[in-house]
């Protein structure tokens, strides 16, 4: 008997020790993915749920979803000193503070009144909260509203203009938030539901079909030349103040971030697009992690095959017969990139990548948008009408084939400017003496903040810059929030922030 017992013990402290030593490797090896995605969901609904996704009267019956869904979709609110009448092809998901409520007619004075207004989706139980670029481009104050009418101001974590996606969080605790979900599994034809806050009306859920997939719309070219568009489309009802806000599936999961609508009124007529959850993630988890999106690139530029117009000019140009299909027709190969060295040439035909199709330009930048530098591919082609298979490991803009840590990454990187010192004339026709002016920017938090080149930037956390390299001394190893002052070319004093992390 007492040997029974002692193998009981000792087998179970043998299970034990297993167990710990499984976690532990676990843990090590693969931590908690954020964002949340839907593998760690325990409220998924299952096929034994499904019957609540139809009434009693046989019509589509979406309460349960929305129940699980709608409080993590928050109101967000811009408030900013730039204010101008020019036309914004985003204008129309803002709402007009200037046509709508008690200030109408009125111009904000400070930063006292919302210049726009936006959605956004509580992603993480401790307040991450993604939303467009553009709903908080130019904020010197973001205030976010739950959809139990509590409010926090939110702190700009990091964006992203190439995919216009930005990263916000609140300080609180035990949030209602969605599950990520694959967009790669979303089919043309099911079911999903936008919620968001159209013309500022908290809390609106309307529903409709993803009507196509990987839609390319040109939208982002003007933000930046590196820009990322494979949009769904669907015919779920959004309007101004839906930018930013939830696509989901009928299983309560993020499958995207409304960004865009096709309209000449500004108002809804029958499609909106949306970034997928894929895409939306890795700039998320990068902008967390890193600070900044390690993008990466295949190296090549081109026509997009189903675009005939394009074509058409192209054949002519090169005496060339091609004819209008699926694929990528390059047109050139950057030097140094991973195409280069990898033999790609112009007038070679991408067929796929990675087995999965290119139909469009759209597929090419979202299967390249989802990499990291280093990652290899393997690009099948058509080249003199001969297929051809090559094996390319993509690098980032800079060449390099490796994704940096927070400390490779200069704080001036980080804000995505290169600065000269301010000559005496400037400091003259300014009357000040101190000054770094922009003398280049690119994708990163001065670009989000609004900033331009030629813009002089004064002070940062109230330390004078007075050469370029004062910003890397100032930031350097700095966790919290970043003041900076500036002025801009018409002599404007201009004050804006965001949070670094480190």
């Amino acid at each position: 008997m007492k040997k029974i017992v002692f193998y009981i013990v000792l087998s179970s402290i043998m299970s034990s020790i297993i167990t710990i030593a499984a976690y532990k490797k676990y843990a090590k090896e693969e931590p908690i993915l954020f964002p949340y995605t839907s593998s760690l969901a325990k409220t998924k609904l299952t096929s034994s749920d499904s019957s609540s996704l139809v009434s009693s009267a046989g019509f589509p019956d979406f309460t349960r979803v929305v129940s699980k869904t709608i409080h993590a979709v928050v109101n967000i609110k811009n408030y900013s000193k730039k204010y101008n009448n020019q036309f914004d092809p985003f204008d129309f998901f803002f709402g007009f503070p200037e046509d709508f409520g008690p200030h109408r007619g009125k111009k904000p004075q400070k930063n006292d009144i919302p210049g726009l207004h936006g959605s956004g989706v509580i992603i993480s139980p401790d307040g991450y909260i993604v939303t467009n670029n553009h709903v908080i481009r130019d904020a010197e104050k973001i205030e976010i509203t739950l959809s139990d009418q509590r409010t926090y101001k939110a702190k700009l974590i990091g964006t992203d203009p190439s995919t216009d996606i930005s990263l916000l969080k609140i300080n609180e605790k035990n949030l209602p938030f969605i599950y990520f979900s694959d967009s790669n599994k979303v089919q043309v034809g099911e079911w999903v539901l936008a919620i968001g806050n159209p013309f500022d009306l908290n809390s609106t859920v309307t529903a409709g079909i993803i009507s196509a997939k990987n839609r390319s719309l040109g939208i982002l070219r003007g933000e930046t030349q590196s820009a990322i568009e494979s949009f769904f489309q669907t015919d779920a009802a959004v309007n101004p103040g839906n930018s930013g806000g939830a696509l989901i599936n009928t299983n309560g999961e993020l499958i995207g971030i409304n960004t865009a609508i096709s309209s000449a009124s500004g108002n809804f007529i029958g499609y909106s697009f949306a970034a997928p959850s894929n895409l939306v993630a890795k700039v998320v988890k990068d902008i967390k992690k890193y600070g900044t999106v390690q993008r990466a690139y295949l190296g090549v530029r081109g026509i997009d095959l189903s675009k005939t117009e394009y074509l058409k000019a192209y054949n002519k140009e090169t005496h060339q017969n091609i004819k209008s299909q699926q694929g990528f027709l390059i047109g050139e190969v950057f030097e140094k990139s991973g195409s280069a060295d990898a033999g790609l040439k112009k007038g070679d035909i991408i067929k796929s990548i990675d087995g999965k199709s290119i139909q469009n330009i759209a597929d090419l930048s979202f299967i390249v948008g989802t990499k990291y530098p280093g990652d290899k591919v393997k690009v099948n082609i058509i080249r003199n009408k001969q297929k051809k298979t090559f094996n390319i490991i993509l690098k980032d803009l800079q060449g390099r084939t490796k994704i940096r840590t927070k400390e490779e990454i200069t704080p001036s990187e980080l804000l995505g400017a290169i600065f000269e010192p301010l000559n005496q004339e400037s400091k003259k026709d300014f009357g000040i003496d101190y000054g770094i002016r922009i003398v280049e920017i690119r994708t990163g938090r001065l670009s989000a903040l609004g900033l331009e080149e030629g813009d002089i930037i004064l002070s940062i956390n109230g330390t004078k810059m007075k050469k370029p390299n004062d910003v890397d001394r100032v930031l350097k190893k700095y966790s919290g929030d970043v003041t900076i002052k500036s002025i801009k070319q018409n002599g404007q004093i201009y004050i804006a922030g965001f949070e670094m992390n480190n």
